[in-house]
This record gives C-alpha cells, structure tokens and sequence, in this order.
C-alpha cells in the first residue's frame, strides 16, 4: 500500500485536514507550514489520489442506496441531483440490491474501484458501512457522508437526518392531544438509528403524560408496508386494541391502512394513524395521512455540499447534521369518541 495522505500528516505532526489544505494551496496555513509539509511529502513520495473527472471534465459523486423502491429514496435523490447540478458535478447513483458478485456495492472490490477512479466521496443512503471500511475510506481519502444510518457505527462518520426524536414525539402528543391512550408503534427496522430514535420519542411522550406504554402494541421489523400490516394485525387482534397507531414511516402507515381496511377497522372513525416522512403520496392517501415531515429532499441536497467540502478539507463539518421535523394534521387522526 502506498504512501497516504495520514501518514504525510503523521510525520509533518500536523492534522490531514492541513496537510490536505498545504498540499493543495488552500487557506489558513502559514508559508512555513506549508513547505515543511510539501518538503516531507516529496520525500515520502506520497502522491495524493486522482480526483475523477467525467467527459465533461466534472467532478463525479457517488451515492448509494439499499433499495430504489420507495419514495424515500426518490425524493432523496432529487434533492441530490438538484445539489449537484448547481455544483457542476456528475452525480452517480446505484444500488446494493441487485449487484453482481464479486464487486458488490460497498465491498472492498468495489471501494477499491472507487479510491483508483478518484470519485469525489460516497453518499450512503439508510446503508451501513462496516467501521474496518470507515477508517479504510479514511485512510485513502475517500470522503463518506451517511443519510438516516441503518445502523450505529463506533467509528465516527459525518451523518445527516432529521430530528427523529422530536418528530416520534410530535407524533404521540398530537394523539395524547385527541384523547387517545392506546396508541401502538409500528416500527420499522430494529437496528436503524432513525427509527430508534422515533420509538423513543414516543416514549418519552407518552412517560411525561403518565400514560404507560403497551409493548405488547409494539411491532415491526422493517420500513415496507407488508411489516406495517403485519404490525397493525397484530395489535387490532389484541383483546385490547389500540384507538390509534405511530407508523415509523409512511410506507408503513400504507401497510396499516390497509390492514384496517381488511378488518374492517374505519380510519380514523375507530383508528387514527400518523406516519413518517410526508412523501408525495401522503396527501392521496385514503384518508389523507397525517404524518410527521422531514425535508427528505433538503437532506439529499446537503448531503452532496457537505460531501463536496469534505473532498476539499477532510477537517470540515465532522459533525451530524439534524434537519427540523414538522407534524402535518390530515384527516387520518380524529378524537377519541
């Protein structure tokens, strides 16, 4: 393995994020500074990674997705797209259902293509990166940013979302509000860090107003309509039903929806439902979904303007980014009669 920019910053006693702005002229680095480490450098002979350029002559951005099959992930990408046009860079977007073996997104094969291509940095959207990789992409200089992790990691890395606590919490006040008790959570993955969060929201909502919280009215196990409706089955066929329930996604709220339809359970007349994200389809659902909003497609948009500054200075914005959540009152929340 070759010379890295870490071990230049290493032997010069110096932080990368300087070494990286001294070897590239950049600012807020003294003269001597900056010879003392272009001189080490030359007599290392590091030689820094290639930046990719397309056709164009543009820069490229690499953002990855678990799946391509929700509007999540659509509206996501939009603002992704829209960020990286106004920064005159080509933005490529993949999958890592669905890849061929032997360089499977996200493998050591394929970070290895990316690190000799050069790409500008790797945008990981509800996919979790191993912490040997984070500190590898680290040490090739390969700037990573994670949307809404799927997972905690130990080893630190640059995350963006939304204030996922709070909304959890808007969400079960806004139903404290109308009188409900029994209120269920249909919650998706398990190990995802948005939706843990959320599920705590609801928790501490439901503690400060003294109401206990069923766990038997606690199920799911993914972010798809079918965990939703399986959830929502589960709990409706309880001796003690719950009066209304938090879906940790909109997709999953689908998936209640559709389980109430099949028992004949009227929304919101019998069960009042919120959801998570505020998706386009939010509004045309049957009824319209209350559910609580997070700027899915701001959080695609500065993904790529952070991405793009970390390219520059590895030091820059190395802390999570929380975007502002907002309940939006529709028609599938009522009081409780």
């Amino acid at each position: 393995m070759g010379i890295r920019l870490q071990d230049v910053a290493a032997a010069a006693g110096v932080s990368m994020s300087t070494a990286s702005k001294a070897l590239n002229d950049r600012g807020d680095v003294s003269e001597s500074v900056r010879r003392k480490i272009a001189a080490i450098a030359e007599d290392m002979e590091y030689a820094p990674r290639p930046r990719s350029k397309a056709n164009n002559g543009r820069k490229q951005v690499v953002i990855v997705f678990d799946h391509f099959n929700s509007p999540y992930a659509a509206t996501v990408l939009n603002g992704a797209i829209r960020a990286a046009k106004r920064a005159g860079v080509d933005l490529v977007n993949t999958c890592i259902e669905g890849e061929a073996r032997g360089h499977d997104v996200l493998s050591m094969p394929w970070l290895r293509e990316q690190v000799k291509s050069g790409v500008a940095g790797l945008i990981l959207v509800t996919t979790f990166l191993e912490d040997s990789k984070v500190r590898w992409c680290r040490s090739h200089e390969l700037p990573v940013i994670v949307i809404d992790p799927s997972a905690p990691n130990a080893e630190h890395m640059v995350s963006i979302g939304a204030t996922n606590w709070q909304g959890g919490k808007q969400a079960t006040e806004h139903l404290l509000a109308l009188g409900h008790r029994r209120i269920g959570f249909a919650r998706g993955s398990r190990q995802s860090v948005p939706a843990g969060e959320r599920l705590q929201g609801f928790r501490t909502a439901m503690q400060e107003a003294s109401v206990p919280v069923d766990e038997s009215l606690i199920a799911g196990d993914s972010f798809s309509p079918e965990s939703g409706r399986a959830a929502a089955l589960k709990m409706l066929h309880a001796k003690n039903p719950p009066t209304a329930i938090i879906a940790a996604s909109d997709d999953v709220a689908l998936g209640v929806l559709r389980a109430a339809e099949e028992l004949g359970v009227g929304i919101p007349q019998k069960l009042s439902v919120v959801g998570f994200d505020d998706v386009a389809a939010a509004s045309w659902m049957s009824p319209p979904l209350t559910t609580v909003r997070q700027p899915l497609d701001s959080m695609g948009q500065i993904a790529v303007e952070r991405l793009l500054a970390l390219a520059d200075d590895p030091g820059r914005f190395a802390h999570p980014f929380q975007l502002e959540t907002k309940l939006v009152v529709r028609e599938s929340t009522t009081s409780l009669k």
